[in-house]
């Protein structure tokens, strides 16, 4: 995933309320940042793509993927 892609996840999982899903999130944080439509449908397919690999869900997949960018790694970038 791509730093602008990341950039915006991250966002995401920070203003994302309890009980909301992460994908309303991700919406939310690609209008504030002006991103398309398509923009958004990018995220998710990546993240739906690393969470199917992982066995995890959409919240797991994103907070893995932070993390190992955080730490240096790159298994996410694709």
């Amino acid at each position: 995933m791509d730093g602008e892609h990341l950039a915006v996840l991250a966002d995401a999982v920070k203003i994302q309320q309890r009980k909301e899903d992460l994908e309303r999130a991700i919406g939310r944080s690609a209008r504030k940042a002006h991103k398309s439509f398509g923009f958004y449908v990018e995220i998710m397919s990546e993240l739906r793509e690393l969470a199917k690999s992982r066995k995890a869900d959409l919240d797991e997949a994103a907070k893995s993927l932070l993390a190992d960018n955080e730490h240096g790694g790159n298994e996410g970038d694709q």
